[in-house]
């Protein structure tokens, strides 16, 4: 079993066609045949089921592709990992990020390559949720979160980076009817929104739906929160979510209104679990912290 054959196994799982997947690798047919059937042979098993009219991938099939697919991912990793090192790039580090946080992480990141320009970092962009495993499961060096997803378990350490606004984002078409001091006018608008589990950023949400005296009908639920903000630009809805993001995910048919009040406050912040003797990440660390190691930053700032 090599690699090859896997990519090409992976391929014929989304293309459903030989030839194909014979033309995205610049092969013949026969030759993808062969190398399908070399897989088989090697795991004892018919991964494809194929006819002259149809391609279909076996119950042992569907159930190896996931795996598939990680070899090929870790494969990728590996000879990219190794290739670095070979060019003098030894140190390694790998941050998970909430797109809301991106700026201040991009800030980090200029001045830590500044410094150490032969550090390689991997970056993993997630959402509420994805983030919230991410901090469980720990195989990150340090993540830049919201403050009520870090463990209560005393295993992270953390720094405030930034306290931002949660905002209401309105079409510009209905943006006329919308008034914050009349927050019927908001209720009457559908809502979209990040999805329930996201539980960090949906129950900041309803508490200020609930303190101003309104319960939003959502109409959709969008697993990316740079979804939700596209769906606010084509007018489908209008959503609350964290000021930061009306500056990364920018439509010209957006517009947001500020929402006073502490409950529409949210605090993010670097955080690494204690012990970590990664040298890379002991120098990012001292980048961040030299930066944001002080009681607040705002959105502004």
């Amino acid at each position: 079993m090599d690699i090859f054959q896997l990519q090409l196994f992976s391929s014929i799982a989304r293309t459903l066609n030989f030839s194909r997947t014979a033309e995205q690798f610049f092969l013949t047919q026969p030759t993808v045949s062969h190398h399908i059937k070399k897989l088989e042979e090697t795991l004892g098993v018919r991964l494809v089921n194929r006819s002259s009219h149809n391609v279909s991938l076996t119950a042992e099939g569907r159930e190896f592709l996931p795996y598939a697919a990680q070899i090929i991912s870790i494969s990728s990793t590996a000879e990219n990992r190794i290739q670095n090192m070979a060019k003098g790039r030894w140190g390694h580090l790998r941050i998970a990020a909430l797109s809301s946080t991106t700026f201040q992480l991009s800030d980090c990141m200029a001045k830590l390559y500044g410094e150490y320009p032969l550090i390689q970092v991997d970056i993993d962009l997630l959402e509420g949720t994805e983030m919230i495993k991410a901090l469980r499961q720990g195989n990150h060096d340090c993540y830049f979160a919201s403050a009520p997803m870090i463990p209560a378990d005393n295993e992270y350490e953390s720094t405030t980076i930034l306290i931002d606004d949660l905002r209401l984002y309105v079409n510009t078409g209905v943006a006329d009817l919308i008034d914050l001091t009349d927050w019927a006018t908001v209720e009457r608008q559908p809502f979209v929104s990040v999805p329930r589990a996201d539980t960090t950023l949906t129950s900041r949400i309803q508490r200020v739906c609930m303190n101003r005296g309104i319960k939003p009908y959502i109409i959709n639920y969008y697993n990316r929160a740079e979804s939700v903000v596209l769906s606010v630009n084509c007018g489908i809805g209008v959503a609350i979510l964290p000021g930061a993001l009306g500056l990364l995910y920018q439509h010209s048919n957006v517009t947001t209104f500020p929402i006073e009040g502490d409950d529409a406050k949210m605090t993010f912040v670097f955080a690494w679990k204690k012990g970590n003797d990664n040298s890379a990440f002991r120098l990012f660390r001292d980048t961040v912290l030299s930066i944001y190691d002080k009681p607040e930053v705002s959105a502004a700032e």
